[in-house]
């Protein structure tokens, strides 16, 4: 019997667990994520939560290393992990 799981891998650091979020309305502005993409040359994009649409199909994010404000869609396919040293 084949008891073998497919498990997906996210880099972690040993000091630290990430989540997956299901939906944004999950979080709420402070939060620190990563959001994965499919995008080769910008596939890891971290920073801290600003702020949410309503709906919560719409999020601000702080990036990191002072790349600014962002404004994602979470229709454009955004894996986002909850990072658990900031909770």
């Amino acid at each position: 019997m084949d008891t073998a799981r497919t498990l997906t891998s996210y880099p972690i650091h040993w000091d630290s667990l990430r989540q997956e979020v299901r939906s944004w309305l999950e979080l709420a502005p402070g939060d620190t994520v990563v959001l994965l993409t499919s995008d080769k040359r910008n596939a890891r994009i971290a920073g801290r939560v600003d702020d949410i649409s309503a709906d919560g199909s719409f999020l601000w994010l702080l990036q990191d290393s002072g790349a600014g404000r962002r404004l994602f869609h979470r229709p454009d396919g955004y894996t986002t992990l909850l990072d658990s040293r900031a909770s």
